[in-house]
């Protein structure tokens, strides 16, 4: 998450307030009838809500020493959360909150023959990557008018993903809403509720679902006239701009073919018994699971344009493939099925003896890389008193994943670490010359070599300030740690910076890094290699040194 700023206040007596203000950025305007809200820094509970008045000042009376945070909402503005520490016997100082105008997008919808299409479902879609790879995730939904205009509203600045939803890409609810059977709501950017009862556009038909076998399919399409979302055109939101015209022309897509065999690993004769699935979003549009020959272990599916993996259940095993369609049929994919095996390995504590207690609450398990969408119920290893442990395998590319100490995908919510735990990292993986911990695990079959796991105890420390251009105050500012190695996921770090632009990162696995300081940044862009291709250059390399804190201070990016 973007790291807030902090403030440190100053109060008096044993009953300290919160005061401060409530700004429009850019012209430091005062901003009347914004909610401002006290939070638990720990949950963020709201303990008290107050609006501002026309001079946009809030108070928050009787606060208990302590750390909080502050948030402030108002329909066409945005800031992020702020850290607030209390301190009792000091005097007040006061808070400026400055919040962004919102900006939208406009645009209109167009079928094949250049006709506005009215009641089509268009989403703004952003790019997050809290599961390690980037996902759009919708976050408004509004529909087209009678002349196939839209506007997407209140959108926080930012980057944004614009798609064009036909009703026959629709899943069952979708067909119902744009046929007038029924109505859709949605939270907006600022927690706005939309509600709307759609009636259908007669230029659009009847919609039955689409066949496989039909020549043509339709889907959500992109701003920038795609299927494929990873060839979408991004639509850059600054605060309080108008964007457009995003138009988006949406009608049929031919589907391919992707044909291939699937084989057995070890003998390379057709595989037996073997059945083909894939992941849908859409399980009304077509079947997750597909037959094959059972005696020549050949295949012919029908796909739409895009990326899409492929998995294999045979009687001597498992495959798996990823194939990318784009304007042409796919011929002699071949996948390979392996049987599941065992791999030994053994985890060592650095300058120390085997620790039961501590290896007794690691978790160690193999994510597929890239990665997949893993069963809940996957199994996994604890190490023995003395460090051996037994991983069930197959063949494959994996990385190695040692919960908590190690989650080279991080969670979603980050897990509780014991306090035993607190100072360990893991120094190295290895499985002969090979290295796991910063590459990837490739198994083709069973192997007597060993997987060597070090774990350490002792990390090092950032400490540093940033530097501004000017004499502004700390304000926003987003301070990441992003390692030399960019699939290291579980090594970057986001911290809070003070009042006077100060900030700590504790417990960092030595290595390389750069220290980035972001005045407006959106969440989770230095995950984004095309966004970090224009920002390397502004990062400024350290080096994390075991039991050592390196000072630096780095200049703010704008």
């Amino acid at each position: 998450m973007i790291a807030p700023a902090i403030v440190v206040l100053s109060v008096l007596l044993q009953t300290p307030s919160i005061h401060g203000i409530v700004l429009k950025a850019g012209n430091s305007a005062p901003l009347a009838r914004a909610t401002v809200e006290l939070q638990t820094e720990a949950d963020g509970a709201v303990l008290n809500s107050i609006a501002t008045e026309d001079d946009g000042r809030f108070t928050f009376e009787n606060v208990r020493p302590g750390r909080y945070k502050l948030n402030a909402t108002r329909r066409g503005y945005v800031r992020r959360l702020m850290t607030v520490t209390v301190s009792a016997g000091q005097s007040a100082a006061e808070i400026r909150m400055s919040m962004n105008s919102t900006g939208a997008i406009y645009g209109r919808v167009y079928d094949a023959n250049n006709r506005p299409l009215g009641n089509v479902e268009v989403q703004a879609m952003n790019a997050t990557y809290a599961e390690g790879e980037r996902v759009l995730t919708a976050v408004q939904s509004v529909v087209t008018n009678d002349l196939g205009e839209y506007r997407l509203f209140w959108l926080n600045p930012g980057r944004y993903y614009v798609t064009a939803v036909h009703p026959k890409a629709q899943s069952m609810f979708r067909r119902m809403f744009v046929q007038g059977l029924g109505n859709s709501s949605l939270t907006g950017a600022n927690g706005v509720y939309f509600s709307t009862i759609s009636e259908p556009d007669p230029a659009l038909g009847g919609f039955e679902p689409e066949r496989e076998e039909d020549s043509e399919q339709y889907l959500p399409i992109f701003f920038g006239g795609t299927a494929d979302e990873d060839a979408a055109s991004a639509v850059d939101v600054r605060a309080a701009a108008e964007v457009g015209p995003a138009n988006i022309v949406i009608g049929p897509v031919r589907p391919h073919h992707v044909r291939g065999v699937v084989l057995d690993g070890m003998t390379r004769a057709p595989a037996r018994y073997a059945s083909l699935s894939m992941q849908s979003d859409e399980p009304i549009a077509s079947m997750n699971t597909r037959q094959v020959d059972p005696e020549r272990g050949t295949f012919d599916i029908v796909l739409p344009p895009g990326t899409h993996a492929l998995d294999v259940s045979s009687a001597n095993g498992l495959g798996h493939v990823i194939v990318k369609v784009k304007n042409a049929d796919i011929d002699n994919v071949t996948i390979l099925t392996f049987p599941a095996f065992d791999i030994s390995g053994r985890m060592t504590i650095e300058g120390a003896a085997a620790n039961a207690a501590l290896f007794g609450q690691l978790r160690i398990t193999l994510r597929h890389d890239p990665p997949r969408k893993e069963a809940s119920g996957s199994g996994y290893s604890v190490p023995l008193a003395n460090g051996s442990f037994t991983l069930a395998a197959s063949a494959g590319d994996f990385r190695v994943n040692i919960h908590p100490i190690l989650n080279v995908v991080p969670p979603r919510v980050p897990a509780p670490v014991a306090a035993s735990l607190q100072n360990a990292y893991v120094k190295s993986i290895r499985l002969g010359e090979s290295d796991v911990l910063n590459g990837k695990l490739h198994l083709e079959r069973e192997t007597s070599m060993p997987l060597e796991i070090v774990v350490a105890l002792n990390p090092g420390a950032v400490k540093g300030r940033i530097r501004r251009d000017s004499d502004d105050p700390a304000g926003d500012v987003s301070v990441v740690l992003v390692p030399e190695v960019r699939r290291r996921l579980d090594l970057y770090r986001t911290v809070a910076i003070d009042s006077v632009g100060g900030f700590v990162v504790d417990r960092v696995p030595p290595g390389n890094y750069k220290v980035f300081a972001w005045e407006d940044v959106e969440e989770g862009a230095w995950y984004d290699p095309d966004f970090m291709s224009s920002q390397d250059k502004f990062g400024l390399p350290l080096q994390v040194i075991e039991g050592r804190a390196t000072d630096v201070v780095v200049p703010v990016i704008h």
